[in-house]
This record gives C-alpha cells, sequence and structure tokens, in this order.
C-alpha cells in the first residue's frame, strides 16, 4: 500500500509540473494572440483610414457630376456618359461604406468608438432613417410603413449609432425584397422598448439564424446575387451590445 501510495504521490507531482508548464504555454499564446490582435486593428485602422481621405475626393466629384451636371456649363450629358457617372457614383459610394464598416469594426473591437448618449425620441430617428433609404425604396418599388403601439417614451442613447443599426436593418430588408414592403414596428414592453423590422423578401433559412450575424456572411453566399460585405449586421450587433 506504502509503494502504491507513493507512485500515486508521484504521478500527481508529475501532472502539476506539466499543468504549471501547459498554463506557462497557454498565458505565452494569449500573449502572442493579443499583441496579433492589436496589430491587426492598428493595420485595419489605418487602412482604412487611409483609404478614406482619397475615396472621398472620388465620391465627391462623382455626386458632382452624376447629380449636378449643370455645374459644368456648356457639358451636355449622353445618356451613356449619364449611365456611366451613375454606375461611377454607386459604386464608389458602396466602396465609401465599406471601409467605413471596417473602420468602424476596427474602432468598436479596440474599444475606441467614442458612444454619445442624449435623451431622444425614437420616432425621430425612424423618420430620419426612412428618409435616406427612401430613394432606395423607391427604385426598387417598394412601400414602407410604421406601426406604433404604446405611447413611447424618450430613449437615452446615441442617436447617430441607432439610426446606423436601422439604415442596416433597412438596407438589407431593401436588397433581399423584390415584391411587397418593409414595415417598421415600436412596441412598448414594461420597461423597454422593442423596434423591428419586417420585410416580405426572401426570408432567412432556420439553419442559417445562428450564424446571420458573422462578419463577411450573407444569407445569400451562393449566388451573390445582392449587394453588400455582409458586414451591417455584425456592425449592428456590436452597437447594439
Amino acid at each position: 500500500h506504502q509503494g502504491e501510495l507513493n507512485r500515486a504521490l508521484k504521478a500527481l507531482d508529475e501532472a502539476y509540473v506539466r499543468l504549471q508548464r501547459s498554463n506557462q504555454e497557454l498565458r505565452a499564446a494569449r500573449r502572442e494572440a493579443e499583441e496579433a490582435r492589436v496589430l491587426k486593428e492598428r493595420f485595419v485602422a489605418n487602412v482604412s483610414h487611409e483609404l478614406r481621405t482619397p475615396l472621398n475626393v472620388i465620391v465627391g466629384f462623382a455626386e458632382l457630376m452624376y447629380l449636378e451636371p449643370e455645374s459644368y456649363l456648356g457639358m451636355a450629358l449622353t445618356p451613356a456618359f449619364e449611365d456611366d457617372l451613375r454606375q461611377l457614383y454607386r459604386t464608389s459610394r458602396h466602396l465609401q461604406d465599406l471601409v467605413n464598416d471596417v473602420l468602424d469594426l476596427s474602432r468598436i473591437d479596440a474599444a475606441a468608438l467614442p458612444m454619445f448618449r442624449e435623451w431622444h425620441d425614437l420616432r425621430e430617428i425612424i423618420q430620419e432613417a426612412l428618409e435616406t433609404v427612401a430613394p432606395l425604396l423607391e427604385q426598387r418599388h417598394l412601400w414602407v410603413r410604421v406601426e406604433k403601439e404604446g405611447d413611447l417614451p424618450l430613449l437615452f442613447v446615441d442617436r447617430t449609432r441607432i439610426r446606423q443599426v436601422l439604415l442596416n436593418l433597412l438596407n438589407n430588408a431593401a436588397r433581399y425584397t423584390d415584391r411587397g414592403g418593409i414595415t417598421v414596428s415600436l412596441q412598448v414592453r414594461e420597461a423597454d422598448v422593442l423596434l423591428e423590422v419586417r420585410d416580405t423578401g426572401v426570408g432567412i433559412a432556420p439553419e442559417q439564424l445562428d450564424i446571420i450575424f458573422e462578419e463577411f456572411w450573407q444569407a445569400d453566399m451562393t449566388s451573390r446575387r445582392r449587394e453588400g460585405a455582409g458586414l451591417g449586421l455584425a456592425i449592428s450587433r456590436r452597437f447594439v451590445e
């Protein structure tokens, strides 16, 4: 019995040494992963920031040429030229939105995204978002309606971030809806206000519900028929959290 006890104690000592070694390796790996994460976030933030300046110039000139051609006196736009300008404007705006999304995501990960919370009326934020997406809805011939239940209180929120979350949801609804429209509903539930965006589009398969908030993932990954980079829902979740 004494011999078996000695062997058991020796095995425990060896296991303890292995556990200490594993903990040291784990701490080292965690430190390396943290350093890699910081470097990645710094790289993404720097690259995104450097891209924004020339991209803003491109978007600005494309917007001026497409939306205000009268600024160029004596210049007549042919239908083909106007169509090319429209494509240039839409593509540059899409690229600008993508760069801004990547930058926001990196700033959220680095806990460097400021939040300015004040008391706001959620109905005003919804109206601003709807006015922003109105051209897209008109282009796709989609209706939109707002449903309200109960007396809505003022909410202590970051107006810009909540509006961005709502814009992401509305843009997704518009992109994935070919016929019908979008419903924005507000409900007061005890101490909470529930904001929902519903559409009559293709919907989301049940097996995809657990991964729709992953970065660079889309519900329509097979055909890539829809616009977007798959960052809208990921960023929206981060803002809400």
